[in-house]
């Protein structure tokens, strides 16, 4: 008789084990999605969080509960999920921006099967992308000064050159830069050794309709500046 009643005591914990982390295992399924930051995810540049981001660029949502995805909206333009430009997982929703999403907004909401969440977010016109086309050299001679030519290069702060092993340079900034954000002029450092690699730009702007000052960077092509 105790056997028995032991049997039944011990089926019944069972029971009530399995209920609990059945309950636990819904409870984390279905909880309403959190959005905690955005990431530029481009083969053209380093996978790093931004502040902004432009049409046709890839970015990547970072957070929780991304799963069972219904809808990803950017300033009331929906995302086409059906493309092979959307990926899903739990923590991370990547996705590429149409040409034609809307810049005025500032929020991207997404809907899951569970829940919605919007998070603050800003897209900017494509016209105001820094971007770094030339250089007036690549042949580096330290000493020397280098233009490096582009758009929207306006509050440029650092600018950092290649070096053989995966390592870069800060390179000191010449005078006061072009005010119309086309060149940024630095003097090439000495007694280095420059490598094939990118150009990378640190830039600290400053959006007067929002009233924020934010970092953005630009990084030019792979490009050969080997000595």
């Amino acid at each position: 008789m105790k056997s028995r009643f032991l049997n039944r005591l011990s089926v019944y914990g069972l029971m009530l084990c399995i209920a609990a982390l059945t309950q636990l295992s819904c409870t984390n399924d279905e909880e309403e999605p959190v959005v905690n930051s955005v990431w530029i995810n481009m083969v053209s540049r380093p996978v790093e969080q931004v502040a902004c981001a432009y049409p046709g660029q890839t970015i990547c949502l970072r957070g929780q509960y991304l799963g069972d995805l219904r809808r990803v909206i950017v300033n009331g333009t929906d995302i086409n999920l059906n493309t092979l430009f959307v990926y899903e997982s739990s923590s991370a929703v990547t996705f590429q921006l149409p040409s034609d999403v809307n810049t005025m907004g500032d929020k991207i909401r997404v809907v899951t099967k569970w829940g919605m969440t919007d998070f603050h977010f800003v897209i900017r016109p494509a016209s105001e992308e820094p971007q770094i086309t030339s250089f007036s050299t690549t042949t580096l001679i330290g000493g020397r000064t280098l233009t490096i030519r582009g758009a929207n290069l306006q509050g440029v702060t650092q600018v950092w050159l290649p070096l053989t092993f995966d390592g870069r340079i800060l390179c000191p900034l010449v005078g006061e830069q072009d005010a119309d954000g086309t060149n940024v002029k630095v003097t090439i450092p000495e007694d280095v050794s420059f490598a094939k690699g990118q150009c990378e730009i640190v830039m600290e702007k400053t959006d007067d309709e929002r009233g924020i000052t934010y970092t953005e960077k630009a990084y030019s092509t792979t490009t050969n500046f080997s000595n």
